[in-house]
């Protein structure tokens, strides 16, 4: 069973304490807790394994390119097998903001990497494409900007 919960902060996050409390459970039964996952961001991608428990391969490289401009949402077409992480460079000027992610005010070129976990610029959750999905993604920015998405899909 997988718990969910967001919480929604308005100042960043000095440190998180959890209490995990089972109610009711039968003497024969046994409670594990096996794994917690905190996810940044407002937005939660939900379960994401990852590709090396799973025992996921990849294939083929996918690429999604466009310009992105002011109210507008992004839709990247996928139709992946399994959940995978994006990496996402974007040219712009001014603030920029795609799906959580907040690479901050740019003046140039800026890349986030969901599969080596770095960035140029910015911080919060990378997207991820999630099995047998499209990629949805709002944006915040005040200019037209170009942006470039490109994951690995896995079997």
């Amino acid at each position: 069973m997988r718990l969910q919960q967001p919480i929604h902060v308005d100042k960043p996050v000095q440190s998180i304490k959890l209490r995990i409390s089972a109610i009711d459970v039968p003497l024969s039964a046994a409670v594990l807790v096996t794994d917690i996952q905190l996810q940044s961001g407002e937005q939660a991608s939900g379960v994401v394994p990852n590709p090396a428990e799973v025992g996921t391969t990849p294939t083929r490289e996918q690429y999604r390119n466009g310009v992105i401009n002011p109210g507008l949402k992004v839709v990247a077409l996928s139709n992946a097998g399994k959940a995978t992480p994006v990496t996402m460079q974007v040219r712009g000027q001014g603030p920029v903001k795609v799906g959580s992610y907040r690479f901050g005010p740019l003046n140039g070129q800026a890349t986030a990497d969901g599969v080596k976990h770095t960035a140029s610029h910015g911080y919060g959750l990378v997207p991820i494409v999630t099995e047998r999905q499209d990629l949805n993604l709002d944006t915040e920015i005040t200019a037209r900007a170009h942006l470039r998405l490109g994951w690995i899909e896995r079997e």
